[in-house]
């Protein structure tokens, strides 16, 4: 969960990757993002692209229209599919990149800016690899084997994770030799983001092209990271360097910007060949994550033109609307019938605050085409505003395509965590702080790193996957059900929305708890940003 800014208006483009301008001559994301969450849903139900259109309370009504789309594509598998499609394509149709006095279309401006201006450092880390061994940091310990067995069982158990998550960290555990990644090539753009794979990758000896902001503090952490690692890091510079360049020197002058630099980065990548992945993991505030999510989504699409790589990744929120398994529905329901004398007094508050306090958290089923049933999860949080919302919907449209078109995609759903972004909002702080009365568990930066990067590699690697485009799934939208590690958010009796202001007040109230704890060093570099 991250905190919102409110989206600005402006009559200027943005350097790089701007939102388009509109009749009036101003550039408005909630403009845009209406637009384009409405061309989405045209095809497949056109009185609900109008009706979105017309929504005049769009900071407070988006989450209605987002459930609605999820559950047409629910319905029905084409549906699913179509909505993806269309929503990219009006994002690049509409999309544009600004640089100087000019102003072109995004696709025009990847292929007419996308001169290779950037050069290559390649960094090897220092750290002799100690063989392929899965470990998981959690509270203080790092867990393997029978001790990291009965975790998952107890998160599982809980229903802090899915059983597919934990069965998939069972089945990397079984094949410790996927873990020896000195063959593979991941490309990371924002690679210095909190919530990411890096630090797992470079324990595990990969190959890493890293594509982020070109700050030296950003850079001097990655570097630092990597020293204690394994692995082998190439990085972007602007200048050609000597043969030697010590890391102090190379933090001044390596990165390049995901939102204004997106063509030069597009040719950069592009000279790295068979990557095994590339991975979306950037954020920023407000309006700009859509930016950024965009500018991403021009570099996998060029990628994806040209042949390459193998496979897509993304980490999806669990704080966004989802159809679930049916088992993961009747849990929540199952836990909203069980509360016993507290369901006595929350469902008169529920009745006086018209469900703006402890409404049910799966209120709706959905029988898809091919008969199965999911549970309908609504865990958008109006907080985080519909710009967030729409950079993450961006993320997951793409990867039903890249699976539509023949590619692994591994979008695997990621667990509320305590980044730096986090604990700066006391507000989320302390509803992170709370959160565990209402059965859900916040983690730690580099728990979630460590689990989604093992997660990653059991979708590279494993057959069964269904990141695999040959799995067979009797709905697309099932890519986001197995695998999830939503931290106990899907299985809670209660929604998610309905008692964020409650679980702040209980948070500020709790003794020294996770809201007050400090993350890992190496979680630290989103901060940096």
């Amino acid at each position: 969960m991250r905190a919102v800014q409110n989206a600005n208006i402006s009559a200027e483009p943005a350097a790089g990757v701007s939102f388009p301008e509109s009749t009036e001559g101003k550039r408005s994301s909630t403009d845009a993002g209406k637009h384009i969450l409405a061309e989405a849903v045209r095809r497949t139900d056109a009185q609900a692209a109008e009706a979105l259109l017309a929504e005049r309370n769009w900071r407070q009504r988006y989450p209605a229209h987002l459930v609605h789309q999820e559950k047409l594509a629910a319905r029905e598998a084409a549906a699913a599919t179509n909505i993806a499609a269309d929503g990219l394509k009006a994002v690049h149709s509409n999309f544009e990149f600004a640089r100087d006095d000019m102003v072109l279309p995004l696709g025009e401006a990847m292929d007419e800016l996308a001169e290779p201006r950037l050069q290559t450092v390649t960094v090897r880390g220092k750290l002799q690899f100690a063989g392929p061994r899965l470990q998981i940091p959690y509270r203080g310990e790092r867990l393997s084997g029978d001790k990291l067995l009965r975790q998952l069982n107890q998160w599982s158990g809980r229903g802090i994770m899915e059983p597919s998550h934990a069965e998939a960290i069972r089945t990397v555990m079984r094949n410790t030799e996927w873990l020896d990644l000195s063959e593979r090539t991941f490309i990371l753009l924002g690679a210095a983001a909190e919530i990411g794979p890096l630090a797992f990758l470079a324990a595990h000896r990969a190959n890493i092209v890293a594509a982020d902001v070109g700050r030296p503090q950003v850079w001097a952490r990655v570097l630092e990271l990597v020293a204690r690692s394994p692995c082998v890091l190439h990085v972007p510079v602007r200048e050609p360097s000597g043969a030697e360049i010590s890391d102090s020197e190379l933090a001044q002058r390596a990165g390049a910007d995901l939102l204004r630099e997106t063509p030069e980065l597009g040719a950069w990548l592009e000279s790295f060949e068979n990557p095994a992945a590339v991975g979306c993991y950037a954020y920023l505030h407000g309006k700009d994550h859509v930016r950024v999510s965009v500018a991403m989504d021009a570099l996998v699409q060029r990628l994806h033109a040209k042949g390459s790589p193998a496979a897509f990744a993304y980490l999806a929120s669990a704080t966004d609307a989802f159809a679930v398994p049916e088992e993961a529905a009747r849990c929540a329901h199952e836990r909203y019938g069980g509360r016993g004398l507290v369901g006595l007094w929350q469902s008169p508050v529920r009745w006086m605050t018209r469900e703006r306090l402890y409404a049910p958290n799966i209120p709706d089923w959905v029988t898809s085409d091919t008969g199965q049933r999911y549970g309908m999860y609504d865990g958008l949080v109006v907080r985080q505003g519909p710009n967030y919302a729409l950079a993450k919907r961006i993320q997951k449209w793409r990867a039903l395509m890249a699976r539509a078109t023949g590619h692994r995609a591994s979008a695997n759903v990621a667990p509320a965590s305590m980044t730096g972004s986090v604990i700066s909002n006391r507000a989320f702080a302390a509803a992170y702080a709370g959160a565990r009365h209402y059965g859900a568990e916040i983690f730690a930066p580099e728990t979630t790193n460590a689990l989604m990067g093992a997660l990653l590699v059991h979708d590279l690697c494993c057959d069964s996957s269904v990141a695999n485009p040959d799995t067979p799934l009797a709905n697309p939208l099932e890519l986001f059900m197995s695998g999830a590690n939503h931290g106990g958010l899907w299985r809670s009796p209660l929604q998610i929305r309905s008692v964020l202001d409650v679980a702040a007040v209980r948070g500020l109230l709790s003794k020294p708890s996770a809201a007050r704890q400090r993350p890992a060093p190496y979680s630290r570099l989103q901060r940096a940003r």
